[in-house]
């Protein structure tokens, strides 16, 4: 029996591998519920590769780990095989577990089998790429006991591979636990698969074939490549879907302000809205001691017609006075909706008699037919008017001021406007 010694140095680097190829799968896996389906198809097959390179790499840098009184070499069309079972067998397993929304016992099952007898089978072909005079002896019982530590290691990562996905709180920590569970489990695996092994001191490596150096630089430059590109794209894609996330939030946080400040219907400013305008106004009014003025408008018939013609024909009625009136405003003047059928306009720098004038022309142009649904709708406006300072300096006494007005227009002929008087 040949001696066999073994690099400690390189049994750590075995486990490295590993437990980096399963915490990228593991991330990987961690996308697939969030992302898009072409995003997702991306993850599912990038965690495969990663974690099926990952085992492949490990075992054969597990394998340089051995140290034989004889120079080594490998058959590259074996050790190309054997990658390529890594590969087929990972990708599959990851594509079976994470998909859907559930995982049930036979899925798990099924990836669980097909993960566990592709790494059985890349490993043993991958040790059959061991050039050698003499056939390698197998010891079966460990044989079946490194096929039985496969089962079980496959299954358990993907079990956790697919509960991970649907974890976010200290989701980094339980993984890093994971995959150095999952990455010395795999460990385990090969070093058992080596010691079913048999070399007989008679036995020598072959000249042909690559040589140990060659492919402990070439596996391991190709792995930490992989490995270094796929937490790169991780990190990318976890910092823009963070950036989305932050963007969707502030969009959501201006739309709540928007409801929350202005009318859904027409776009105009709500009644909260409205009163810290005009608060705004009736400030710089007093400082500049300047004029301002407010109308309260109100719709006259709006609700027989709502009632009558139904909502969709009320809401479109509505928004068409709208258009209407602010075709008339000044550019400094702001019109909001209180509620229902009643409006105001605030009129900074404007007197009695540029409101007077302005409800003159809003009361014809309301009053004019509006087309809708093929049917001519008619109502008319009523108006109210104050003015600061002659009717008051604060914003309750104005607003008072204003409804009386209103409330003296409908009363006395409607379709028509009223500038508040003591006498009201």
């Amino acid at each position: 029996m040949m001696y066999i010694a073994w690099d400690p140095i390189l049994i750590g680097v075995s486990w490295l591998v590993a437990f980096f190829a399963a915490f990228v799968a593991l991330d990987s896996a961690g996308k697939i519920r969030l992302a898009n389906s072409r995003a997702s198809l991306f993850w599912r097959f990038a965690g495969g590769v990663t974690l099926g390179t990952g085992i492949w790499s490990m075992h054969f840098i597990g394998m340089l780990a051995m140290r034989m009184p004889v120079m080594m070499s490998y058959d590259p069309e074996l050790t190309l095989t054997s990658f390529g079972i890594s590969l087929v067998a990972a990708t599959l397993a990851i594509n079976i577990a994470v998909s859907g929304g559930s995982l049930s016992l036979p899925r798990l099952l099924l990836a669980t089998v097909i993960l566990s007898a592709g790494i059985v089978s890349m490993h043993y072909v991958g040790m059959s790429a061991l050039l050698a005079h003499s056939a390698i002896r197998w010891n079966m019982p460990v044989v079946l006991l490194s096929g039985v530590i496969s089962l079980i290691a496959s299954g358990t990562g993907l079990r956790l591979a697919f509960h991970f996905r649907h974890q976010h709180k200290g989701v980094v920590k339980k993984r890093i636990i994971a995959a150095g569970v999952l990455g010395a489990a795999v460990c385990a695996m090969h070093y058992t698969g080596m010691a079913a092994a048999d070399f007989h001191s008679g036995a020598h490596a072959i000249s042909a074939g690559i040589g140990e150096m060659r492919l402990s630089v070439w596996v391991s430059a190709t792995t930490l490549l992989l490995l270094g590109i796929m937490l790169i794209i991780s990190h990318i894609d976890s910092h823009n879907r963070a950036h989305q996330l932050t963007e969707n939030l502030r969009q959501l946080n201006n739309q709540l302000e928007i409801q929350a400040r202005y009318d859904a219907l027409t776009g105009l400013a709500n009644r909260h809205q409205m009163d810290l305008m005009l608060l705004d106004g009736l400030r710089l009014a007093d400082e500049n001691n300047r004029p301002f003025a407010l109308i309260f408008l109100n719709l006259d018939r709006f609700r027989s017609i709502n009632d009558t013609w139904g909502h969709f024909v009320g809401d479109a009625l509505l928004i068409n006075v709208v258009k209407r009136i602010k075709a008339r405003l000044h550019p400094a003047m702001t019109l909001a909706r209180m509620g229902g059928d009643e409006f105001v306009i605030s009129g900074p720098d404007c007197d009695e008699a540029q409101m007077s004038a302005l409800c003159t022309t809003l009361v014809s142009d309301i009053a004019q037919p509006f087309y809708l649904s093929g049917h001519a709708l008619n109502i008319s406006l009523s108006a109210g008017i104050s003015l600061y300072p002659e009717h008051g300096l604060t914003l309750h006494e104005l607003k008072l001021k204003a409804d009386m007005a209103l409330f003296n227009a409908r009363n006395e002929r409607r379709n028509g406007w009223t500038v508040y008087h003591p006498g009201m």
